[in-house]
């Protein structure tokens, strides 16, 4: 089972600014962009490989949303969580991007666990 940080999701409250300051500011390089019925999202790539997801959607508060992880196989993921102790948060759902699920550390802090489909990891992760 592999388990890796691809990015951190934050909500902001203006994503042309958010953009703006990633981009000139620190340095970041725009990735792909997808408008949603809710708002949108930009995912900014730093130089040193990590992201940074930037979600404007009005019905989320301002801030950092969750951890974003990659897990090759996301039914073992579960499992080997519930095993330690852990209970994820509600049934893996489908998404865009392939399934995902939540988990909270210790402390609180919600890790949303994806597994890409095949597409996704083809146009976004070669």
């Amino acid at each position: 089972m592999r388990i890796s940080v691809m990015y951190s999701t934050m909500i902001v409250d203006d994503l042309t600014e958010s953009v703006r300051f990633y981009r000139d500011v620190l340095g970041f390089r725009e990735g792909y962009h997808v408008d949603l019925p809710v708002g949108a999202i930009t995912i900014m790539e730093s130089p040193g490989g990590a992201s940074v997801e930037l979600i404007e959607a009005k019905q989320f508060p301002t801030g950092l949303y969750s951890v974003g992880c990659d897990v090759d196989d996301l039914d073992e993921a579960i499992s080997h969580l519930e095993r330690s102790g852990f209970s994820v948060q509600g049934e893996a759902v489908s998404t865009t991007v392939g399934r995902q699920v939540f988990v909270l550390d210790p402390s609180g802090n919600r890790l949303c666990l994806i597994e890409h489909s095949e597409d996704y990891r083809n146009k976004y992760m070669a």
